[in-house]
């Protein structure tokens, strides 16, 4: 690791055990504020409106505090918050008080939309008041639900559970009623105290009260300073079982391959609470073709890209295997979409599996296993990891990770990792310092790689992530032979070191809400020292207003050294060679918040050997809550890159042949273009089509998605995905594929 970095990271363990030291001018921080669960005999009905006789009998919450824009001050507008419980469900009812409700932000209605940017009411728990984990619950003025879970800093806003929600708009303001059954959370059995915190933002003048922790720098999901919430020892999750029998209808046209498929098979998963806070699964005969489709995106580099895990199944308790704080980046040991999905991103049934999950203590604990069926030469493959952490001081932890498995070759692949990861309010309070350290190690049987190498990869990162001020600083190294066939690694032989720094000012007017100085800055090197990458990015103008429409100047400076010619799209290749480039762009974002919005980037700059520019427009009009129509075009300009001699490029040897087959381009331009099309006939049925066209293969895709929620947890998904030869010479079908699935949940 280097004795430098190893020193930063034992002052760090020291000091996050020692005592605080207060910034210059904070005071301490306020003791949690408390609440209480009224236990009732009689449970309201949820329709949005507060008229059940049994909301008299709770406590009013009504203690809150602005956030922004005038931190600490008292809110615009008054907020009224009652909890109830009947043993099995927790009960919120919301009376947010308006004195103008015509202009309340009501521009979303679908399920997991970014309520964020329309008025809401955000409702954060931690049941196993571990001031580190939890799930938030968030619901706007129409009745819209969004809900996600969290472990530490680490938001998956994927993660779907059942609970049941309604909003209403009325002459005093907006009202909501949420209903938590408590057996969707894990929790901690007899326990009378949850963390909780309670978050109200009025969209149009961008204001945010919350009933604990009002400070800018840290999220409503920080459950270090939340209040608590008592009278939770009722708490009752039955027998703790959730049996889901689905069936799923699937078919395929090819016609390149001129080949038919229709299969209509069973599907059954289950979930059992082995302890209100350690969940077992199971899971046979399952298959994801009803998964919405991934966002078509430009590959610029030679490296390949991220995209985000949709599957339901994957993403309960998503945190618990979270590793030394890698979310989206290269170096991951576990990514799940290695897993059911084939390397062209076709869906691979999954035979069966079992998974536990949960917490036992100061313990995290994940297990998954897998047996995925064949495909692409491949046979069925078992694929397991296997994760536990321990908290240590407040809200730090040690942990382990292995996994063990290849879902695309039948060689043995083991991974075996250690991390310890940092946060403090205590360094400085009322600040936050984070900091990661983890070690992999790699064991695998692929013999197309030189094995001779280790194949070690470690990592560390330190930062401040706050407010005002903001930095981070990290270095990582992926050895040649580093190799997770279930993760994610995209570039390998390199060290790469990171930097960033942000100073903001904030103004407090309705003109400028925030100026922004940031820059961004990373060196990747081999593992001789010698540079392959560098990337200097500095924002000298970044400034919000209070609606949140933001504009922004950026430029850069890069340095990358190329050792083969790679390809951009096909004879658009990339001579092996140094570069060293400049550029920048300027954007310009509306805020989600209107009804009319659009966001545009315009640049230009060196691109490898040539000149580029690009020109990125979407549009996004919400004519209604019910309508969602937008429209998206990238266009890369590119002015002189290499490319591939006609000759050449038809052997299929210009890639490899170290630049010497590659001449002087004409001119080039990559486009993505991308329609959306959404209808949210209710909060619990939506119609959701996508059109993405990209002219490097040119390719073509469609699809159409119906999701009805009959209650929560009962849903049924119709889905027709087709791709398309977008040639101009050659437009044709190439494949095309509907799906149907229905699944209905039974709680025991």
């Amino acid at each position: 690791m280097g004795r430098s970095r190893l020193a930063l990271f034992l002052i760090f363990v020291a000091l996050a055990g020692a005592g605080p030291l207060r910034a210059s001018g904070e005071d301490e921080a306020p003791p949690p504020p408390e609440a209480r669960a009224v236990l009732v005999d009689e449970a309201p009905t949820i329709d949005g409106i507060l008229d059940d006789a049994v909301w008299g009998q709770a406590e009013v919450i009504d203690r809150f505090t602005q956030v922004e824009p005038k931190n600490g001050e008292a809110p615009t507008y008054a907020t009224e918050v009652r909890i109830l419980t009947d043993g099995e469900t927790l009960f919120i009812g919301f009376r947010g008080y308006d004195d103008e409700p015509d202009k309340i932000v009501a521009n979303r209605l679908g399920r997991d939309e970014l309520f964020f940017y329309d008025d809401h009411l955000l409702v954060s728990i931690d049941p196993s008041h571990n001031h580190r984990s939890g799930y938030f619950f968030l619901v706007n003025a129409l009745g819209g639900r969004r809900d996600g879970s969290f472990e530490r800093d680490i938001v998956e806003a994927n993660w779907d559970g059942i609970w049941y929600a309604d909003s209403k708009i009325d002459a005093e303001g907006w009202t909501a009623e949420i209903a938590i059954p408590f057996r969707t959370v894990a929790l901690q059995k007899g326990a009378d105290t949850w963390g909780m915190n309670l978050s109200r933002r009025v969209r149009r003048r961008n204001e945010e009260m919350r009933w604990a922790d009002a400070v800018l720098q840290r999220f409503p999901t920080n459950m270090d300073r939340a209040g608590d919430l008592h009278g939770m020892s009722v708490a009752s999750q039955g027998v703790g079982l959730d049996v889901i029998p689905a069936a799923t209808i699937r078919g395929l046209h090819d016609e390149l391959k001129n080949r038919d498929k229709l299969a209509v098979e069973p599907v059954f998963d289950a979930f059992y609470r082995v302890t209100p806070s350690l969940t077992a699964a199971v899971t046979a005969n399952t298959d994801f073709a009803q998964t919405e489709v991934d966002d078509a995106q430009l590959n610029l580099t030679r490296f390949g890209l991220f995209f985000p895990e949709k599957r339901s199944f994957f993403l309960q308790d998503t945190g618990i295997f979270n590793f030394g704080g890698l979310t989206a980046e290269n170096g991951i040991p576990f990514f799940s979409r290695r897993i059911g999905l084939d390397s062209d991103l076709d869906s691979v049934r999954l035979l069966g599996g079992g998974k536990l999950t949960g917490r036992a203590g100061p313990m995290n604990l994940g297990f998954l296993s897998i047996q995925q069926d064949g495909n692409q030469g491949v046979g069925d493959t078992n694929l397991s990891v296997a994760r536990a952490s321990m908290n240590i001081f407040d809200q730090s932890s040690v942990g382990l990770l292995l996994t063990h498995g290849n879902p695309r070759s039948e060689d043995h692949n083991l991974l075996a990792g250690g991390d310890i990861n940092l946060r403090s309010n205590q360094l400085v309070e009322n600040r936050v310092v984070t900091g990661n350290v983890w070690l992999q190690e790699t064991f695998s049987e692929d013999e197309q790689k030189d094995y001779g190498d280790r194949s070690t990869g470690w990592g560390a990162k330190i930062a401040y992530p706050n407010d005002r001020v903001s930095w981070l600083l990290g270095a990582s190294e992926l050895q040649r032979g580093f190799n997770p066939a279930l993760g994610f690694v995209n570039r390998t032989d390199i060290r790469r070191y990171d930097g960033s720094f942000r100073y903001r000012f904030r103004s407090g007017t309705r003109a400028i809400r925030t100026f922004d100085l940031q820059t961004t800055n990373s060196v990747v090197t081999n593992r001789d020292d010698s540079v392959e990458s560098v990337l200097v990015g500095f924002y000298p103008l970044r400034i919000a207003n209070q609606r949140d429409d933001l504009f922004d100047a950026y430029v850069f400076a890069s340095y990358e050294a190329v050792p083969l010619a790679f390809f951009l799209a096909p004879q658009l290749g990339v001579p092996a060679g140094t570069y060293s480039t400049w550029g920048g762009y300027l954007e310009l974002f509306t805020s989600q918040a209107r009804a009319l919005r659009a966001e545009v980037r315009a640049g230009i700059g060196g691109l490898y050997d040539s000149n580029a520019t690009r020109t990125r427009i979407l549009v996004e009009w919400r004519p209604s809550a019910h309508w969602v129509i937008s429209g998206e075009y990238d266009e890369r300009w590119i002015l002189g890159l290499g490319a591939c001699r006609a000759e050449t490029a038809a052997a299929g040897i210009c890639a490899s042949s170290g630049g010497t087959d590659i001449v002087r381009s004409t001119d080039a331009a990559l486009r993505l273009a991308r329609l959306r099309l959404q209808i949210n006939f209710t909060p619990d049925l939506a119609w959701s089509t996508i059109m993405q066209y990209e002219n490097v293969s040119d390719g073509l895709s469609f699809q159409s998605r119906l999701r009805s929620i009959l209650s929560p947890g009962r849903e049924l998904i119709l889905v027709v995905g087709q791709d398309f030869d977008a040639s101009p010479d050659a437009f044709r079908v190439r494949r095309t594929r509907p799906a149907a699935k229905l699944s209905w949940t039974f709680r025991y």
